[in-house]
C-alpha cells in the first residue's frame, strides 16, 4: 500500500496549551504572600496549611492540562480517524455478510462451518454494539446464545462484582444490560462511599484533636470543622457584600460584579477556600496583615477546608484522567502527556491502515473457494494462538 502523510505528526497537530493559565498558575504564590505578610517564621501549622495550598494548586492545574490535552486533539482524532474507522467497519461488514451468503451455500465441512460462523458472530457482534441492528439480527441468526442473553450475562456478573466490591447493592439507574453504564454506575458509587468516608474520618480527627485540645486545658470554643465553616461563611460573605451587583450605578462595573459574584458562589458551593482568597486578595478586602492573623488565628479550620478541597481534586483528577483514556483508547501503560498522546494517535491510525489493507485483501481472497479453505485454517490457527 502506498504511505499516507502521517495527520499525527508534530506540525500536524497543534500543542495542547499550557498547563495553566498565569493567573491560576499563581494563585497560591498570590495568597501565599498576603499570608506570610504579616511577616516572622511560619509555624509548623502555617506550614501544613502552605503545602495543602501548594498540593491544592497544583492538583487543578493537572485537571486543566488534562483537560487542555483532550480539547487539542479531540478535532484531529475526529477528523483523521474517524473516517478511517468508518472504511474498517464498512470491510467488516462485508466480510460478515459474505460469510453469511457462503454459510448458505454446500461445499463447507462442520470444522470450516464452525469456523466461518465464529469469524461471523465476532464481527456481527462488534457492529451490533456499534449500534448496527442488521448485524444483530445476522448473529443472532448465527450464534447459539443472543447478543442480548450475552449481554445480560455479562452485565449480571458484572453486578456481583461490583456489589462484592462496594458491599452493598448496586444502584444501576437506567444502565439496563450495558455493562459498560454499570461500570460506571459502580465506580460513581465507589467514589461516592469514598468521600462519605474521608469526611467520617476527617471529624473524628477534628473530634479528636478538639478532645485533646480540652484535656491538655487548652481553650477550645469551636471544633476545628465548625470553625472551617463559620470561616468560609465569614469570607464569603464578605465577597458577597462587596460584590453584590444591585449596589453598583455604573452597567460595565454592574456586568463584572456579576460575574464575579457567580464566581464567588460556584466557589463557595464547592468548599474552594483558595479560590474564595483568590478572589479577597484580587478585590484587596484583605490585606496582607489580616489574613496572615485569620491564618494564624484559624489555621485548623483552613486546613481542614484545603485538605477536603485537595481530597475532592485528587479523586476528581482520577475520573478526568480516566475519562481522557476512555474517549481516545489509550491504553493505562501509555503517559497522559502530549507526547505519549501523540504516539498512540500515530499508532492508532497506523494500525487502521494496516486492517483495512488486510482486510481488503482477505475479501479478494476470499472469492476462490479453495483459498478461502486455506484462510480459514489460518483463522482457526491465529484465534488457536
Amino acid at each position: 500500500m502506498a504511505q499516507q502523510s502521517n495527520l499525527f505528526d508534530d506540525e500536524a497537530l497543534p500543542s495542547a496549551p499550557a498547563a495553566a493559565a498565569p493567573e491560576a498558575a499563581s494563585g497560591a504564590g498570590i495568597v501565599l504572600s498576603a499570608l506570610n505578610a504579616g511577616g516572622g517564621t511560619p509555624s509548623a501549622e502555617q506550614q501544613r496549611f502552605n503545602r495543602l495550598l501548594e498540593r491544592t494548586e497544583a492538583l487543578a492545574g493537572r485537571i486543566t492540562a488534562a483537560q487542555a490535552l483532550a480539547d487539542a486533539h479531540r478535532q484531529q482524532c475526529a477528523t483523521s480517524l474517524h473516517p478511517l474507522e468508518l472504511q474498517q467497519k464498512a470491510l467488516m461488514r462485508d466480510m460478515a455478510l459474505w460469510l453469511d451468503g457462503r454459510l448458505a451455500r454446500s461445499g463447507l465441512t462442520r470444522t470450516q462451518q464452525r469456523i466461518a460462523g465464529a469469524i461471523l458472530c465476532q464481527l456481527a457482534a462488534a457492529l451490533a454494539l456499534d449500534g448496527d441492528p442488521a448485524m444483530r439480527e445476522l448473529h443472532d441468526a448465527h450464534a447459539a446464545v443472543t447478543l442480548d442473553e450475552a449481554q445480560k450475562e455479562e452485565a449480571d456478573a458484572t453486578q456481583s462484582m461490583l456489589e462484592e466490591l462496594l458491599g452493598e447493592e448496586l444502584n444501576v439507574g437506567d444502565t439496563g444490560d450495558d455493562p459498560e453504564a454499570m461500570l460506571r454506575a459502580g465506580l460513581e458509587q465507589l467514589r461516592s462511599q469514598d468521600e462519605a468516608r474521608q469526611r467520617e474520618r476527617d471529624a473524628a480527627r477534628a473530634r479528636h484533636k478538639a478532645a485533646r485540645a480540652r484535656s491538655a486545658g487548652k481553650k477550645q470554643t469551636l471544633r476545628p470543622a465548625e470553625d472551617a465553616e463559620g470561616t468560609l461563611r465569614t469570607i464569603f460573605r464578605q465577597l458577597a457584600s462587596a460584590l453584590h451587583p444591585d449596589r453598583e450605578a455604573d452597567p460595565q462595573a454592574r456586568l463584572r460584579k456579576t460575574a464575579l459574584m457567580s464566581e464567588a458562589n460556584a466557589a463557595y458551593g464547592r468548599r474552594d477556600l483558595l479560590a474564595l482568597l483568590k478572589l479577597q486578595v484580587h478585590l484587596e478586602l484583605a490585606d496582607g496583615h489580616k489574613l496572615a492573623t485569620l491564618a494564624r488565628e484559624r489555621i485548623a479550620a483552613l486546613s481542614l477546608l484545603l485538605k477536603e478541597r485537595a481530597d475532592w481534586l485528587a479523586r476528581e483528577l482520577l475520573v478526568v484522567e480516566a475519562t481522557l483514556r476512555q474517549e481516545f483508547a489509550l491504553p493505562p501503560y501509555v503517559p497522559l502527556t502530549e507526547a505519549g498522546l501523540r504516539r498512540h494517535l500515530r499508532e492508532s491510525k497506523d494500525g487502521l491502515l494496516y486492517d483495512i489493507g488486510s482486510m481488503q485483501q482477505d475479501l479478494r481472497l476470499v472469492r476462490d473457494d479453495s483459498a478461502f479453505r486455506r484462510w480459514l485454517r489460518e483463522q482457526d490457527r491465529l484465534a488457536r494462538q
